[in-house]
């Protein structure tokens, strides 16, 4: 079964990280548990479900896997699953069991509840299929990009690390192997790196540096609520937008007229289509705009309000912060990170 634990995952600089130092990673970050439960509550939908999933379903689901992967050709989705010792009957399971998880509510199945099985060569198939390995490798990146960044700066404290090696020895044969010193000094890496990692977002959570960014971002994170009336045809808008124009319509009264759901929207200027921003950028308030095609029908927009990133707004400090610390991450870890790509 792929991988072994002892193969090569990537590459950090001068530093080989395996499988194992992986899998080491997501234990002690709970990742690992996160995706046990998701392979127990895919199991689980699946014993529950009354009848088989519908094929278009599945077909759909395939069909996103495969262009998140850029697996548009048969060939490389069989040559993608050769490379992970994989069967198509392995994948389609996959599928299944991933589908049914997402279908369940989420208090349908409590997490990591002893009672619902796991399925060991199920969960090895869905921490290939499932993304699992490309983010711990992502979070190997970010972290070990921190301790980079940080250097000598930081103080961390030696502390003993055996109650946790001998809990993550016990819960996982495959380490044994390995042994306890590998085990140990893997955990004060990864405890070192995670303090780096929070003292770059401290870093980059700044108000000056914070303030800064969301003025940078003023326009593009301005966000939009207005009223959006789809119709079938350019024509039809284009009356809708006469009709409100010149005869006071309003945009209740119009898609009453015409049958059809008022949409109530409130979207960020960057997440809105061009043409829809466009628009919106010069509209006035209350006021009919279009029509613009979008997703295959012409809209006319009703713009109500424009709320500028303001700091005081705990959402928007979060996502320059964020931003903020991706960038210096990525900078630190640039040309010096392989082979996570291929996971």
């Amino acid at each position: 079964m792929w991988p072994k634990l002892t193969d090569e995952a990537l590459v950090l600089d001068d530093e080989t990280t395996t499988f194992a130092d992986l899998l080491l990673l997501g234990i002690a970050t709970g990742l690992v548990e996160e995706a046990m439960d998701s392979t127990r509550r895919g199991l689980w939908a699946l014993e529950q479900a009354d009848s088989d999933l519908p094929r278009e379903r599945l077909l759909e689901e395939a069909v996103a896997f495969r262009r998140a992967r850029r697996l548009e050709a048969g060939q490389d989705l069989r040559a993608w699953l050769a490379t992970r010792l994989l069967t198509m009957d392995e994948w389609e399971a996959h599928l299944r069991r991933s589908l049914a998880g997402r279908q369940l509510p989420t208090s349908a199945v409590p997490a990591g509840t002893p009672e619902i099985g796991l399925d060991c060569h199920a969960f090895v198939v869905d921490l290939a299929c499932g993304g699992w390995w490309r983010r711990l490798a992502d979070l190997a990146a970010r972290l070990w990009a921190a301790a980079k960044l940080v250097g000598n700066d930081l103080d961390v404290a030696d502390g003993d690390m055996s109650e946790e090696t001998g809990r993550i020895m016990a819960m996982f044969e495959p380490l044994v192997a390995l042994g306890e010193l590998w085990c140990t000094e893997g955990l004060r890496r990864i405890r070192m790196r995670e303090r780096a990692l929070e003292e770059v977002a401290r870093r980059c959570a700044t108000p000056e540096a914070v303030a800064a960014r969301i003025l940078e971002h003023a326009i593009a994170w301005t966000e939009l609520r207005f009223d959006e009336l789809d119709l079938p045809t350019r024509e039809a808008a284009n009356e809708a937008v006469l009709c409100a124009q010149d005869d006071g319509i309003s945009a209740e009264d119009l898609a009453a007229r015409a049958a059809l759901p008022l949409l109530q929207r409130c979207s960020r200027h960057d997440s809105l289509p061009v043409a829809a921003a466009a628009l919106l950028d010069g509209a006035l308030p209350d006021q009919p705009v279009g029509p613009v095609a979008l997703d295959g029908h012409w809209a006319v927009l009703w713009l109500h309000e424009r709320r500028r990133p303001s700091l005081e707004d705990d959402g928007m400090r979060a996502a320059a912060s964020a931003e903020l610390l991706g960038e210096a991450l990525d900078r630190a870890g640039q040309g010096l990170v392989r082979g996570a790509d291929a996971l």
